[in-house]
């Protein structure tokens, strides 16, 4: 495949926050000694995506599950990345869910044609984009991620050369990837939600790593680095100190996660 980089200026992102910070991730697991000889392993990066409603009366344990999944990060060198996808379908059923989207909805139909399902479900879990399970399945989530981890994976790079510029590098795309799409996710944590109607009345959900915007930045090919830079804006609606920014390498036909990186401002 002919050897290029790919340069492309992306304005006006909407609800994106400025910041300043340069962070490198999903290198391959390594091991570095450090001082008084102890060993410390490079924590591998894995995209875990639940598939989630407010209006869903079995939803909440899953969330939690996805909470602490993120929040204690107890898998052995792996760094668990989540992204909370909170579906439209369930609106119509007394509760509007504040969080959901249809985007969200369509990127979980793209999963249920490609593990041929019949049907949407919630909660549902989706590692790596390879693996479903039950989005309350502890013991198997954490056998998928652990196997996820293994997988051969690109190195992403995101870096902010000012409060309003930003650069994602992608590299060491596998020889054998195919098509492949960069996505850049705005999450948001530490929400909290009381529900008003629909099965989950009364109810305070919390909730972590809800993805606020989705945005297909561009493509990425093997054999050269694909860099893209970006003027990045912040809906002021959105909590700063609990936004993080989930860039992610994902086969367009397989769904395939090849690489991905979380920055925190």
């Amino acid at each position: 495949m002919r050897t290029k980089a790919l340069i492309q200026i992306i304005s006006g992102i909407a609800a994106i926050l400025c910041c300043a910070f340069s962070v490198t991730a999903f290198v391959p697991p390594k091991t570095n000694v450090v001082k008084g000889g102890l060993t410390q392993v490079t924590r591998v990066p894995v995209l875990v995506e639940l598939f989630t409603a407010e209006g869903c009366s079995i939803c909440p344990p899953a969330d939690d599950l996805l909470r602490g999944l993120e929040q204690d990060q107890a898998i052995p060198g792996v760094e668990v990345i989540a992204l909370e996808m909170h579906v439209d379908y369930w609106n119509g059923q007394g509760w509007r869910d504040p969080y959901a989207t249809r985007q969200l909805t369509n990127r979980q139909n793209d999963y249920i044609r490609l593990f041929r399902m019949d049907n949407v479900y919630t909660p549902q879990m989706v590692i790596s984009g390879q693996t479903q399970v039950l989005g309350s399945d502890r013991e198997r989530a954490r056998s998928e991620i652990v196997r996820a981890a293994r997988n051969p994976r690109a190195s992403v790079d995101v870096s902010f050369q000012s409060a309003s510029v930003a650069t994602v590098k992608v590299d060491r795309l596998p020889a054998d990837a195919m098509e492949s799409e960069i996505w850049l996710a705005v999450t948001e944590s530490n929400i909290e939600n009381e529900v008003g109607a629909g099965d989950n009345n009364g109810r305070i959900l919390k909730h972590t790593g809800v993805v606020r915007s989705l945005v297909l930045l561009g493509r990425a090919e093997p054999g050269a680095p694909t860099v893209y830079s970006m003027h990045m804006r912040f809906n002021p609606r959105w909590k700063r100190e609990d936004l993080k920014y989930v860039v992610f390498v994902q086969e367009r036909l397989s769904r395939k996660i090849w690489g991905a990186a979380a920055v925190a401002p």
